[in-house]
């Protein structure tokens, strides 16, 4: 119950902006339909500006409308997710999604047959939902997610035929199928789920990246982070990050994910080639997001050189991602930290620099994330220690 919804609901608009004069349905004015599917490719272009400006007048002609607090908060939306490390905007996305879910229910009560406030509810309870899963808040995340859930069982009533509820449907049942049994703790709170089915899941979602109108995006996105993720079909999900980097080239989390599922498969020359290409893209732009993209795709195109024989280039690559890291927030909690010092390392030891190799492992020893690659840079220091 993500930006499918809020697509929906934009397209279909049915309340009363002023006082006892009713607003058309929307759906019915080309002009709204097009500057709808127009300004959600901008915002996931990460264009955001250039979505406000296409959505202006109709936001104008209804200002006090729960939509507009939920758009703001799927602007916040992509930058957290663009670094999950910073958690500086996470109070000021939830209070967003819970403005945006207070005035839906406002207007449930006025009349339980508004259409757009359920899209509201079901889309500000599942974002919400969505970080809380982000920062391992599962059972809370899964309560949020019923109250997404309920609304859109109430879509379905309300709006049988549309054919972005593939979309939701199919994560319904992916997930309530996959989430107990991935985290057993979860297991008690099973009755919260409805019942789930992770084939079904998949081919409702396959559908929806085909045919529907408005949620092809998180479909493709979804498809390939459980193909990539939980599947172990990695070839699959470089398909859809790959037509995701195409339609939206300077949003920098689909380049990330591309580059992880070709170096999952040790495509390591494909993972230098779109590094390059992605950096180079990046700095073209100038955007405010471009150290964490680096940071991250240095490391992996880092990884990938060492695969290759590489650990000279590999070290230099390694090195800058370490650099980077060490600007952005929350720097000790980073998992990319510890990893590019780890391979740096193991670079090092290849090319007989045995000093280096211990520098590295020092340097991560008293970092807080990824506690198993510390341990082997422990190991791995007392054996290059003289007299250990």
């Amino acid at each position: 119950m993500v930006i499918t919804l809020l697509l929906t609901l934009l397209v279909q608009v049915q309340v009363s902006c002023t006082d006892g004069d009713p607003v058309p349905v929307l759906l019915e004015q080309e002009s709204f339909r097009s500057d709808a599917i127009e300004a959600i490719d901008y915002l996931y272009n990460r264009q955001v500006d250039r979505a406000e400006e296409q959505m202006g007048r109709w936001r104008e002609s209804c200002p006090d409308h729960p939509v507009w607090a939920l758009w703001k908060g799927m602007e916040l939306w992509w930058d957290l997710l663009e670094d999950l490390h910073d958690d500086s905007k996470d109070e000021q996305f939830l209070r967003w999604m819970e403005r945006a879910d207070a005035a839906a229910v406002e207007l449930l009560e006025q009349n339980p047959e508004h259409t757009d406030a359920q899209i509201v509810r079901a889309v500000a309870n599942g974002f919400a939902a969505r970080h809380h899963a982000n920062r391992n808040r599962w059972v809370k995340s899964i309560r949020t997610a019923s109250h997404a859930m309920n609304a859109h069982e109430e879509l379905g009533r309300l709006a049988p035929d549309l054919t972005d509820n593939l979309f939701a449907e199919g994560m319904k049942l992916y997930y309530s199928a996959w989430l107990p049994d991935a985290y057993p703790v979860l297991k008690p709170f099973r009755w919260l789920l409805p019942d789930g089915d992770r084939e079904e899941g998949l081919r409702l979602l396959e559908e929806a990246s085909r045919t529907a109108v408005f949620s092809q995006p998180e479909s493709l996105y979804f498809l390939g982070v459980i193909l990539l993720r939980y599947e172990d079909r990695p070839s699959e999900a470089t398909g859809r990050f790959q037509e995701l980097v195409g339609r939206y080239p300077d949003n920098s989390y689909y380049r990330r994910m591309l580059v992880r599922s070709l170096f999952s498969q040790g495509m390591d020359r494909q993972v230098v080639q779109v590094v390059d290409q992605s950096l180079d893209h990046w700095r073209r732009l100038a955007r405010s997001d471009e150290r964490v993209l680096q940071e991250e795709l240095l490391f992996w195109k880092g990884r990938s050189l060492l695969r290759m024989g590489l650990p000279a280039q590999a070290i230099r690559a390694l090195e800058e991602s370490w650099k980077i890291g060490r600007e952005l927030p929350n720097r000790e909690e980073r998992p990319i930290q510890v990893l590019s010092g780890y391979y740096a390392g193991r670079a090092s030891e290849q090319t007989g620099d045995i000093g280096s190799a211990r520098e590295w492992y020092e340097r991560i020893l008293d970092l807080e994330s990824e506690p198993d690659i510390r341990s082997e840079a422990s190991d791995r220091l007392e054996r290059l220690t003289p007299g250990s």
